[in-house]
């Protein structure tokens, strides 16, 4: 055999051997492939009612920087500023508490193409990527990868990785992105943290999201579950949902509505009746709520003399009778928000969930008269005198919580415009205004999911 046939052999199996190696690597992929809806548009350009985009896959790869070291991945829906509220901002916050626990870190973005970040944020100068981007390499450092574009493209996963979620598809994605990780890599199973912040299958009628949310609570044994209050904590268990470690925190004050607070000391009361309006979002049963209202204003005779104000989501004034609208002031920023609630003496905010929410609170702390809500164990009357929760929630039994909350700060009030009061002498029975850390469990939590996972963080105490 000449010398140039033989180095023709020599070349052919290397490139088989190469072939076969990349065959073996893409396997795994592959299943992905086949078996991930796609959130594509048919020609006409309308939405394929066929397919749920959310959980278009995220499909992964064996990282090009094999790693066995911890790297913590939070999977969130956004991150641009505008979208930085409510439980996207709990998520970051406890991302924040949990990140110095780990070698690396990295936030995933699912729902946006491009993101504006806050300038403030930790995650500020953190480089930005689009998944595109990481086509052939894994970056070293906190960086952030944009998915709103993902049906083509693969997240490349280490042996070392463990995964945050916070919303049910999020969990849908982190479960599968386990899955394949347990068949790439010979490592012990790993286990997700999971950030509960509502009942979520409860977004939806019974239906396939139903359905999808619900299955993510199913998998209680590689579950820890970090639960936004104990009345959520409760009514999962409740549900017979059970998880292999579950923490418990409770909602706190925003730090910026605290430090209003502080600032006010005493504040005067006015005519002015807050609810929270989210005629987008139905658990918060907006079309009860302006049923109620005008239910309130067609029996009571002097409630026209109360300024009636909506605030959390912009919408157009309503009509609620003798001439008086309900004015909406949509999303406030926060200084205006206290001054808002600092100014209110009734507060009105419904949630049909489990979960507490943070306006009927929020109100409560700036010393608002509260109409709320029970929902199954829910009821925020048991914190306060000042809280009233409406049980059944109809627009007759609305009516005549608020009828009650304003014929209670008239008798006070007398003929008076306004009421003084001392913030300072507000108390209910949550945690919410101690100003302490919600996350104090942050530190046990890492120690005992690296020693399950067999993981090592970076050998910094938090």
């Amino acid at each position: 055999m000449n010398s140039s046939l033989g180095h023709w052999l020599l070349q052919r199996r290397a490139v088989r051997t190469l072939a076969r190696r990349f065959v073996e690597r893409m396997q795994p992929l592959a299943r992905e492939v086949l078996s991930a809806p796609q959130a594509t548009a048919p020609a006409g350009g309308q939405p394929d009612p066929t397919v749920i985009p959310e959980i278009t896959a995220l499909m992964p790869r064996v990282s090009e920087r094999p790693s066995d070291a911890a790297r913590l991945t939070l999977l969130i829906p956004g991150l641009s500023e505008r979208h930085v509220f409510g439980g996207i901002a709990t998520a970051l916050q406890f991302f924040d508490r949990l990140r110095s626990s780990f070698a690396e870190v990295r936030i995933v973005v699912l729902d946006e193409l491009h993101i504006e970040p806050r300038r403030d944020a930790f995650y500020s100068d953190w480089p930005i990527y689009a998944l595109a981007d990481l086509h052939d390499r894994d970056p070293e450092g906190p960086h952030v990868v944009v998915c709103g574009n993902r049906a083509s493209w693969t997240l490349p996963v280490r042996e070392g990785d463990l995964f945050l979620a916070t919303i049910w598809w999020s969990a849908h994605l982190a479960h599968r992105l386990l899955d394949w990780q347990q068949q790439a890599y010979p490592a012990r199973p790993r286990q997700l943290a999971y950030l509960i912040q509502d009942f979520e299958p409860g977004f939806y009628p019974w239906s396939s999201r139903f359905a999808l949310a619900a299955a993510t609570y199913r998998h209680g044994e590689r579950t820890l579950a970090v639960v936004n209050s104990q009345s959520l904590a409760d009514f999962l268990a409740s549900q017979q949902l059970h998880f292999a470690r579950t923490w418990v925190f409770e909602p706190r004050l925003n730090p910026a509505l605290a430090a209003a607070r502080s600032r006010l000391g005493n504040v005067r009361k006015q005519r002015t009746l807050l609810v929270y309006g989210r005629p987008g979002t139905v658990r918060n049963a907006f079309e009860i709520l302006v049923a109620g209202l005008r239910q309130w204003f067609a029996q009571q005779a002097d409630c026209a003399h109360w300024r009636v104000v909506s605030a959390g989501e912009p919408h157009a004034d309503v009509d609620l009778g003798r001439g008086v609208k309900l004015q909406s002031v949509g999303k406030m920023a926060l200084d205006d928000y206290a001054r808002l609630l600092a100014e209110s003496a009734v507060g009105v905010s419904l949630m049909v969930s489990p979960h507490p929410s943070y306006p009927p609170l929020e109100m409560a702390a700036f010393g608002c008269r509260v109409v709320t809500n029970r929902f199954a164990n829910k009821d925020l009357s048991r914190l306060s005198a000042a809280i009233v929760s409406v049980d059944p929630l109809a627009a007759d039994t609305l009516a005549a919580a608020i009828e009650q909350q304003c014929a209670a700060w008239e008798a006070q009030a007398g003929d008076a415009a306004e009421v003084e009061l001392d913030l300072r002498k507000v108390e209910f029975g949550l945690p919410f205004l101690d100003g302490g850390d919600p996350f104090d469990f942050a530190g046990a939590l890492c120690r005992r999911w690296l020693a399950d996972c067999g993981l090592q963080g970076p050998g910094r105490a938090l």
